[in-house]
């Protein structure tokens, strides 16, 4: 008996020695929601004892073809490795983490060992693979697939290399209109050369005469011809009646399927890393994927990686006190890989800025035009941090940026009809949402948009830090015009007032940059030239990584209508280098 109780204190002092074991999870389903790109992001988790058996998104308002097409990734991701420690998808870092967060949520109320479930995922040794292509396409944005469809159309054996998780870049960020001129569609009963004599005018008075004329000139000779391509039967066959259907995020997914369609190869999760030269000729590209180091040899290489306004090394630093609102992944990575190669590149000191932006929970610029349209028409103004109006809200928004430039911070001040004006316009364009307004006022909230309501403009200044009798005296000012009719001191026409009762909201508007307006210098080829003006052998470019066709701000559908220009006709000179 004795040696039966020795053994059994001798099990009990090893049992105490051994970790404990972990926490078994309530099975059941939970909730979890936390702040997205646009809004938050709902999601619903079921659980065992031991495992994550399911995740259903039950709510978000993510970017189509960005965040949109993240989540469903993301959801096989943690449910195949068990672990919210998944990798995050570059291009939708802002919905990868708020998608994690919310899974966390979930988790915890189901009282997880969240040890267990924030495991790293065991990745396995990198292989060594070559490739051979007649042209590789380096990124995958309108640009990139557009050069790689029509490649790929014309017998040429293709790689597109997309370094994120998802297609479409920049352009599936964008509304997708499109500036054109020589197609069979806007040509039917005008004269091309007026047409582009015209083109060539606003798009230079747009952009102050800083644009780089012959890259304009590529864009009005090219944009027509390319354009047809795109949206023929004959060609890419992208649904087109009087828009692009989706937006630009609906062209990147049409274009993908043609080019799946036409037999080219995706590769994504892939940046390429540098350019292969020799003897001056660049002959392919080094690419990393999530297991495979890629030699990818090739006759021509097109850079279509996007801009650099996510790269601050690279951004002009007059434009970093702005809040950034474009693609996470425009890093400048063409900039970076021609180095060595003495590339020509002009207008890297401009970058695209908006005026009348928010800054959303997420961090990044949103751009107010739905909602300020309809606020100002209303009665709303803008104040700075003196509490004065400060220009005309209603003018052309680079007039309006200039004045915002010499501002601390300024507001958007509004009563009941013009902030319900604002939220209509903003809602209905799928920014945000009601319930997000109502958390936003809340007066223990901290975080981004800087929004505030109050009974009074008196308490109104104070949460805006202003001071109140500056409010006063503008509001007093701009209503007495308002009562007339007429033009203000600023040339604004006040056709309405605002109310002397409350409640009163307040916004913070900021200044956003986005796109890059600098980059490589091509030759009406679009291949890209060094410092001499000679073409580099085998390297073109297309979309936002060529330089000097906007000046010093972008001309409205342009950017989405010079990817497609220049990526037709990048991916059109390549294609007939190979027969030389």
């Amino acid at each position: 008996m004795r040696k039966i109780v020795v053994w059994l204190l001798i099990g009990i002092m090893m049992m105490s020695c051994l970790p404990a074991f972990a926490q078994a999870m309530t099975p059941g389903t939970y909730e979890g929601s936390v702040p997205g790109y646009h809004g938050d992001i709902k999601v619903k988790v079921t659980v065992d004892s031991e495992k994550i058996t399911a995740i259903e998104i039950i709510e978000h308002s993510e970017t189509a073809g960005i965040g949109e097409a993240a989540l469903p990734m993301l959801v096989e991701a943690v449910l195949n490795n068990q672990t919210v420690n998944v990798d995050t998808i570059s291009g939708a870092t802002v919905t990868t983490t708020a998608f994690k967060d919310a899974v966390t949520a979930a988790l915890t109320a189901a009282g997880a060992d969240m040890g267990l479930f924030t495991a790293s995922v065991v990745k396995g040794e990198l292989k060594e693979e070559t490739l051979n292509a007649d042209v590789v396409i380096v990124g995958s944005g309108v640009a990139g697939l557009t050069a790689a469809s029509y490649a790929q159309q014309q017998g040429a054996s293709t790689i597109l290399l997309e370094k994120t998780g998802l297609i479409g870049g920049a352009s599936a960020m964008a509304g997708g209109g499109t500036k054109v001129i020589g197609s069979k569609i806007t040509q039917a009963d005008s004269d091309f050369e007026a047409d582009r004599a015209q083109f060539i005018s606003d798009m230079l008075a747009n952009g102050h005469n800083n644009n780089h004329l012959p890259t304009v000139e590529i864009y009005a000779d090219t944009i027509g011809p390319a354009f047809d391509w795109v949206i023929s039967e004959d060609g890419a066959a992208v649904p087109y009646t009087t828009k692009f259907e989706g937006r630009g995020a609906g062209v990147a997914a049409a274009l993908n399927r043609s080019y799946e369609k036409f037999g080219g190869k995706l590769l994504l999760n892939t940046p390429a890393t540098e350019l292969i030269v020799n003897d001056g000729v660049v002959t392919g590209v080094i690419a990393q994927g999530p297991d495979t180091l890629y030699t990818i040899n090739a006759k021509a290489v097109i850079l279509a990686s996007g801009g650099y306004g996510a790269n601050d090394d690279l951004v002009p630093e007059e434009y970093l006190r702005y809040v950034y609102a474009g693609h996470a992944g425009a890093e400048g990575d063409a900039i970076t890989m021609v180095e060595g190669l003495n590339a020509d590149l002009i207008n890297m000191q401009f970058i695209n800025t908006q005026p009348n932006s928010m800054i959303l929970p997420s961090g990044l610029g949103q751009y107010c035009n739905p909602g300020v349209s309809k606020a100002y028409a209303l009665g709303g103004f803008m104040v700075n941090q003196d509490g004065v109006r400060f220009v005309n809200e209603k003018t052309n928004a680079w007039d309006i940026m200039q004045e915002m430039k010499k501002n601390d911070f300024q507001y958007l001040v509004m009563d009941q009809a013009a902030f319900d004006g604002f939220n209509e316009g903003m809602t209905g364009s799928a920014i945000y949402t009601m319930e997000d307004v109502a958390a936003w006022l809340q007066d223990d909230y901290t975080g981004q948009p800087k929004m505030y309501t109050a009974e009074s403009l008196e308490a109104l200044a104070a949460k805006m830090g202003v001071p109140a009798d500056a409010v006063l005296a503008s509001a007093k000012a701009f209503n007495e015009v308002a009562a007339v009719g007429g033009d203000d001191e600023f040339g604004r026409n006040l056709t309405a007032a605002q109310s002397t009762e409350g409640p009163f909201y307040a916004l913070q508007m900021h200044i956003r940059y986005y796109a890059s307006l600098g980059g490589l210098h091509v030759n009406d080829d679009c291949a890209v030239l060094n410092t001499a003006q000679e073409p580099i052998p085998g390297l073109y470019a297309a979309g936002e990584v060529i330089g000097g066709l906007q000046g010093d701000v972008y001309m409205g559908g342009s950017l989405f209508g010079w990817a497609i220009a220049s990526g037709h006709h990048a991916a059109v000179s390549a294609v007939e280098s190979l027969a030389k």
